[in-house]
């Protein structure tokens, strides 16, 4: 990079200044599908909470 660049950036070195950043797209499941799929990992974490909660009573 030239030096009047720099200079003319105020002598700023951070490298964020000077690299382009390049942001990937991505997709993401519509809202529907995430909420079916939280439902299931709840479903199972009540379960376990259950199990674990049986165990503990026996002892």
């Amino acid at each position: 990079m030239p030096k009047a660049d720099i200079a003319g950036n105020g002598y700023d070195l951070s490298i964020n200044r000077y690299k382009e950043v390049v942001h990937e797209a991505t997709e993401h499941l519509p809202p529907k599908e995430i909420l079916k799929k939280l439902a299931v990992l709840e479903a199972e974490i009540q379960a376990g909470m259950k199990t674990l909660e049986e165990l503990l009573a026996t002892h």
